[in-house]
């Protein structure tokens, strides 16, 4: 069995906003998206508020080589949204690329550093921040472990 974990964000109403975040400051690609209004040409039964058309039903997003999926509606209609606090993005990659990516989210004047990029004991180089919607991303670039 061949299995993938992917992150999911449920964005509530800020995907389109997040996903161009994303493709700005993490060179992510767009791989699949679809609207409310498209998703509704797929399947008929489906519905939605006129206000909430272009709001996105599912996005499969690549960065690096990982997948991150995004969408605008909340999974669950008896959870309260608490925005960033169950979950976060992980990127490793080499300490280069680590460091270009942190650089450049710390360009947008709205991500705020929680950990400052730096040699630590697992890692050549771990930062930790989180983006204007509240999504932590950690950013790290393991030590190989001795055998």
């Amino acid at each position: 069995m061949t299995v993938q974990l992917t992150t999911f964000l449920s964005m509530n109403g800020r995907a389109k906003e997040a996903i161009s975040f994303y493709q700005d400051y993490l060179e992510a690609k767009v791989l699949f998206i679809k609207n409310y209004v498209e998703l509704k040409e797929m399947d008929p039964t489906f519905e939605f508020i006129e206000a909430e058309a272009n709001y996105i039903a599912h996005s499969v997003l690549e960065i690096g080589g990982g997948m991150l999926m995004v969408a605008d509606e909340i999974m669950s209609a008896n959870k309260k949204e608490i925005i960033g606090t169950n979950f976060s993005l992980c990127i490793t990659g080499e300490v280069e690329e680590i460091k270009k990516m942190y650089a450049k989210l710390n360009t947008h004047p709205n991500v705020k550093i929680v950990i400052p990029l730096e040699p630590n004991i697992f890692g050549n180089a771990y930062g930790i921040v989180e983006d204007p919607f509240g999504i932590t991303i950690q950013l790290v670039n393991e030590k190989q472990a001795k055998k």
